[in-house]
């Protein structure tokens, strides 16, 4: 387990290059054992078709001489045919009866040569291996007239053939050795190119997790699997750069989305503190002096004239309390009536900035919580003051309507228009979160919101909202009781 664990603990590149060079090498060995075995019984074939031929030359011709007891002529047959071909050992003829006629050695025989081989009258030859002094011969036995004139004995010697494949042998082994490192440089090579595009991985990664995205592979021009992977794997990092800084813009739109909040929620606590200040404070100092004034009437009639004055400096104090509520969240809107809410606000919307309002609301009582009614009639608002703002509009259409379980709200206007995405942009940059606003209310309800709008042409927003749904603060609200 401690070598696997080592073996794959090794880099990639090693792993290319070892397995490479382990199948070369068992291929290399593979192909000496195979011709090895192979070119050795072909030779051993070829040097018995030798010795058969001069074989059957010599027994064609020797049994004329034998008749004529010209043993010098037989002599001269095999000397001649011994000196024409080297691997010839030797040659000798024995009669019927064994007896040495000629031979080739000068001497006498070897001991126990002549008993080596020995061919059958009914086999054309017979091949026998013999271990020698000088190495292995392979003697070779025909029968000269089926035997009955004797038998006709040459040793093939095997060194020349042994020297030639050893020879042989040695080429295909440097030629081996040569193609081993061919093999060698290839297999790095190939493993260079195949473990480059994941080391240059490996080592972005490296700079990724510092956080640095804007680093990208160099990509080659090969467009194999590598190639692709390395392209992808960029492309997948532009989307991650391109998510974080789309997570950065929001995080920093959410910051001045909740200080925009802050100041909104300040501005109109100043506002009602301004109202109740300048209005409501002043209406009832002076329902006291007035009560204080009844008090010291001199007559039951002069009182009674003091209080009717009185309560009607009361019902303006109660009026001046109601239109500050109703500024805060119209009375509608706690009975479910968006509609109606809408419908009121773009009314004095229409009277306030002179601009034509087309509306068109569907009834959709019931269907939608209060805080998400709400969240609809505060992004109408905030649509409404961007156009009175920036669009330069004679004309909006608001439309409301409940359709396959979804309530949609469109807002258009025929203004200016602008480009939405560098207009974001900018907006972002100058700290302008009117549109981020509604976008960030269509989100708490869980809703979807989309804008479109192009220079000349218009606005125009859509706001869908599933009915039935409830807002976060809803869902998140403890059950009473």
């Amino acid at each position: 387990m401690r070598l696997v664990r080592s073996l794959l603990g090794i880099s990639l590149r090693s792993k290319i290059v070892g397995l490479v060079v382990s199948l070369l090498l068992l291929l290399s060995v593979t192909v000496l054992i195979q011709t090895e075995r192979s070119i050795s019984p072909f030779m051993n074939q070829q040097l018995d078709a030798q010795g058969i031929s001069t074989g059957k030359y010599i027994a064609d011709r020797s049994p004329e001489y034998i008749y004529r007891g010209d043993h010098f002529k037989l002599y001269t047959l095999i000397r001649d045919a011994r000196n024409s071909n080297e691997n010839i050992r030797y040659i000798f003829i024995i009669d019927a009866d064994e007896t040495v006629l000629v031979d080739t050695f000068g001497n006498a025989l070897p001991y126990g040569l002549l008993a080596a081989n020995q061919v059958k009258p009914s086999e054309a030859y017979h091949v026998n291996v013999i271990d020698t002094e000088e190495g292995l011969v392979r003697d070779i036995a025909l029968p000269l007239s089926d035997g009955k004139l004797g038998t006709v004995r040459i040793g093939m010697s095997v060194q020349e053939i042994t020297q030639a494949k050893s020879k042989l042998l040695v080429t295909l082994s440097i030629a081996t050795l040569t193609f081993m490192l061919i093999g060698l440089v290839m297999a790095y090579l190939l493993a260079h190119l195949l473990s480059t595009p994941y080391r240059r991985m490996f080592e972005a990664t490296k700079i990724y997790a510092s956080g640095d995205l804007s680093y990208r592979i160099p990509e080659w021009s090969i467009q194999d699997e590598g190639g692709q992977l390395t392209h992808a794997f960029n492309l997948m990092i532009e989307s991650m750069e391109k998510s974080a800084l789309e997570i950065k813009e929001l995080s920093n739109m959410r910051q001045g989305l909740a200080e925009k909040l802050m100041q909104v929620q300040e501005e109109e606590r100043s506002h009602l503190a301004r109202e109740l200040h300048d209005e409501t404070s002043q209406s009832l100092a002076s329902l006291r002096l007035g009560l204080k004034y009844t008090e010291k009437a001199p007559t039951l009639e002069q009182a009674t004239v003091r209080l009717i004055e009185v309560r009607k400096l009361l019902d303006q104090t109660f009026d001046g309390i109601r239109r500050l509520i109703t500024v805060l969240r119209p009375s509608v809107l706690e009975e479910g009536e968006l509609g109606q809410a809408v419908k009121r606000y773009a009314q004095e919307f229409e009277k306030r900035y002179g601009i034509q309002l087309d509306i068109e609301i569907a009834d959709v009582s019931g269907k939608l919580s209060g805080e998400v009614a709400s969240s609809l009639y505060r992004i109408v608002q905030e649509a409404l003051t961007n156009i009175a703002r920036h669009a330069q509009a004679q004309q909006v259409s608001i439309v409301l309507t409940n359709y396959l379980g979804e309530v949609n709200l469109t807002i258009e206007d025929n203004g200016q228009g602008f480009n939405v995405t560098e207009e974001l942009a900018k907006r972002v940059a100058n700290r302008k979160f009117g549109l981020f606003g509604i976008q960030e209310r269509v989100a708490v309800i869980g809703g979807s919101f989309q804008i479109e709008s192009a220079l000349a042409q218009g606005t125009t927003i859509y706001v869908k909202v599933p009915e039935g749904l409830r807002s976060d603060e809803e869902n998140n609200r403890p059950l009473s009781g």
